[in-house]
């Protein structure tokens, strides 16, 4: 379920990056939402870990696709 390879992978770097820092301007800047709707934040961090991993493995099945060819 886990490998180390991932941290390998070059598409995993590229994706993190834009991540944390829309992750970090996103919590500074809806600070006071998220202050009145405290369930907003683990639902809020819940999302954005789906959507990596979403593009990461999408991004990695489409790239190895396009090799076997």
């Amino acid at each position: 379920m886990f490998s180390f390879q991932t941290f390998k992978d070059k598409r995993y770097w590229i994706l993190l990056f834009p991540f944390i820092i829309i992750l970090v301007g996103f919590s500074v800047f809806a600070s006071n939402y998220f202050i009145e709707k405290p369930l907003m934040v683990p639902i809020f961090l819940l999302l954005n870990a789906i959507l990596f991993w979403g593009i990461y493995h999408l991004w990695k099945y489409v790239g190895d696709k396009k090799t076997q060819r």
